[in-house]
């Protein structure tokens, strides 16, 4: 009985060093984000932080550097401490001209940042018609409302390099950090703006794009839908025998699908032949993403010390 015990006592020993070893070793513990990925503020439903993705050679992006919004006009005087807190030290601003003058930032705080605007499209351009066009008629279907978003991101690919490239050139160089990001509903123009530093930086596809639709959840894309269907279909405008679209064929408008950001791929690989061709158009060669990646990632060792 005395040999029974002690060989009991000895397993349950070895299994509790074993379970101890595990913890220290298992990814699932560390990989766990000690900040959040949304940032909530009462003046957005579409901020969040993209630190934390891993990278092809599993080094993690840092967290509170590179952050993500849609636009700041509705920001609270605690939203602008909030993000001050943060230590945020550059604004981008991807909007139009006419956007801008429409929705203005207005930063109600002690430390302002450095605000760019670098324009994505233009509010007469083709694209941008169509759009107005198209919501004005109130008569649409789901399939013609993804064809125009998709459509749009072709308009990005297009005309958007001039404003990617002098984007790229803020985020890196170190001292701009931490950079915010945005468009007017933060999801196509700085969606694309987040793929493209993901992609710099080693970030396979598949996170990318777990990314670009992760605005539907947070953006409360669905319920938006819903109720610009409930409005327009209560508005009267447009055709009077028209019920107005319904909330599927509104959903590709306020959120996200596949379909958008695979036609910039798409595009983009027509046009330059691959990703690293046009990284490199927008001043972004093999040096520099190997400079960036060593700055704005960590190895995991350094995850497990908390940095």
């Amino acid at each position: 009985m005395r040999k029974s015990s002690a060989r009991m006592k000895k397993r349950a020993y070895t299994a509790v060093i074993a379970l101890a070893a595990w913890v220290l070793v298992s990814p699932a513990f560390p990989e766990e984000p000690a900040i959040e990925r949304v940032i909530h503020l009462k003046g957005t439903t579409n901020t969040r932080d993209i630190g934390g993705y891993q990278t092809s050679d599993h080094r993690t992006l840092r967290w509170r550097q590179i952050i993500r919004s849609e636009n700041l006009s509705r920001l609270t005087p605690e939203d602008f401490q909030q993000l001050e807190e943060m230590g945020v030290k550059t604004v981008i601003d991807l909007r139009t001209d006419r956007e801008v003058e429409q929705s203005p930032t207005v930063w109600q705080g002690d430390h302002p940042p450095r605000f760019y605007h670098f324009p994505i499209g233009d509010a007469h351009n083709d694209w941008f018609n169509a759009q107005r066009k198209l919501i004005k008629s109130n008569r649409f279907t789901e399939e013609q409302s993804l064809e125009h978003m998709v459509e749009g991101y072709r308009m990005i690919a297009e005309e958007g390099p001039p404003s990617y490239q002098k984007l790229m050139d803020l985020v890196l160089d170190q001292s701009n950090w931490p950079v915010l990001i945005h468009c007017s509903a933060g999801k196509d123009r700085a969606g694309v703006a987040t793929a493209l530093i993901l992609e710099a930086l080693g970030v396979d596809r598949k996170t990318i794009m777990e990314d670009f639709l992760l605005t539907n959840e947070v953006g409360h894309s669905e319920k938006k839908a819903i109720v610009l269907s409930k409005e327009r279909k209560n508005s009267g405008s447009g055709n009077k025998f028209s019920r107005g679209p319904s909330a599927s064929a509104w959903f590709p408008i306020v959120g996200v699908r596949p379909e958008m950001l695979e036609a910039f791929y798409a595009s983009v690989e027509g046009q330059y032949g691959s990703m690293d061709a046009f990284l490199t158009e927008l001043g972004v060669d093999l040096d520099a993403r190997r400079a960036l990646a060593a700055s704005l990632t960590m190895e995991h060792s350094e995850r497990m010390m908390g940095e």
